[in-house]
C-alpha cells in the first residue's frame, strides 16, 4: 500500500462501481491488466511538471508498489495513459455486467429491468444512473445477438 494516487475524472456509474469493488482509493489487484496498465506507463513527474493534485477529478487510484517502480519516486501518469486506465475500468464493468446480467436473462422471470436495478444496487451505483447502464446493457446485448452469440 502506498500514499500515492492517481486521480481520474470517470462518469458517475463507474466511480461508484470501482469505489464498492475496490474501494476508496481504489486498490487495483496486482497482476491485473488495471495493475499492468500503471505499470507501464506509471513514470517520474516531468521535470518543471506539477504534480497532479486531482483537481476535476473524482476518483483516486493508489499506485501500487512495484519493486521497479517504488511510488515515492514513480507517481505520474500522462493524460493518455489514464485515459487508457479508465477505458480498462470501463471494460471491467461491461464485462461484469454482461456475466451476471446476461446469464440471469436465460433464466429471468419478470422485467430486466428490475434486474439492472438489483445489479446495481449491488454493485453501489446510485439509481440515478439507471438510463446509462440499462443502455449499456441494452446496446452490449443487442451486438452480442446480431452475431448470434448466446449468453
Amino acid at each position: 500500500m502506498s500514499d500515492f494516487c492517481i486521480y481520474l475524472k470517470v462518469e458517475p456509474y463507474l466511480k461508484h462501481f470501482l469505489e464498492t469493488s475496490f474501494g476508496n482509493p481504489v486498490q487495483v489487484m496486482r497482476d491485473s491488466p488495471e495493475s499492468r496498465i500503471i505499470r507501464q506507463f506509471i513514470t517520474k513527474t516531468p521535470e518543471g511538471e506539477m504534480p497532479d493534485l486531482g483537481i476535476d477529478s473524482n476518483l483516486q487510484v493508489e499506485i501500487p508498489y512495484y519493486k521497479e517502480a517504488d511510488p515515492r519516486v514513480y507517481n505520474y501518469m500522462g493524460e493518455k495513459a489514464k485515459v487508457a486506465l479508465v477505458d480498462s475500468f470501463d471494460h471491467l464493468l461491461k464485462a461484469c455486467m454482461m456475466k451476471e446480467l446476461g446469464s440471469l436473462e436465460n433464466y429471468r422471470r419478470g422485467e430486466i429491468s428490475k434486474q439492472i436495478y438489483a445489479w446495481m444496487e449491488k454493485h453501489g451505483i446510485p439509481e440515478e444512473c439507471w438510463y446509462t447502464i440499462s443502455q449499456k446493457y441494452y446496446r452490449l446485448r443487442k451486438k452480442y445477438r446480431e452475431k448470434e452469440v448466446s449468453l
